[in-house]
């Protein structure tokens, strides 16, 4: 995989600007990708915690680790139509999503899946917070027509 998108490639054409619905949509998925990445840190938290303490409960872990699955397939879903919506490709989504269901590769892919959205986010000018940009911040972004809108015909 090229360190760059063809589109930030040196001497390539500059990308248009993604539409508003666009964003949302990237922004929304993001923040779900965010927050199953939060509930998996802490589901395993409390286990280790708990295994400190010295429960019962962490002799079988089973309902940990369904629990992780779970969240591996909500993940799974929400980094598939992401890539997909990255225009990543749908081979790309796929593996993507399927690797995502994996318990310690999934919070890898979605750390970089969630890299991927910051990244496009951030170059259509949308302030990306620590937990994703909300749907108030792709409103008010800036665009390159804002400044000079009465310019023209």
């Amino acid at each position: 995989m090229p360190d760059w998108d063809d589109t930030d490639a040196p001497g390539a054409p500059a990308p248009a600007e993604r539409t508003v619905e666009e964003l949302q949509r990237v922004a929304r998925y993001q923040r779900w990708i965010v927050s199953v990445v939060l509930a998996q840190l802490a589901l395993w938290g409390g286990v280790l915690l708990l295994a400190l303490l010295g429960d019962r409960f962490t002799e079988s872990p089973r309902f940990a680790v369904v629990l992780t699955f779970i969240l591996g397939g909500v993940g799974a879903i929400y980094v598939f139509m992401l890539c997909w919506e990255l225009k990543r490709g749908g081979v790309v989504a796929l593996m993507f999503g399927a690797a995502t269901v994996v318990p310690l590769m999934g919070l890898l892919v979605l750390t970089l899946v969630n890299g991927y959205a910051t990244t496009e986010l951030r170059k259509n000018g949308v302030r990306v917070g620590m937990f994703g940009a909300s749907q108030a911040d792709v409103a008010a972004r800036r665009s390159p027509y804002d400044e000079d809108e009465d310019a023209g015909w």
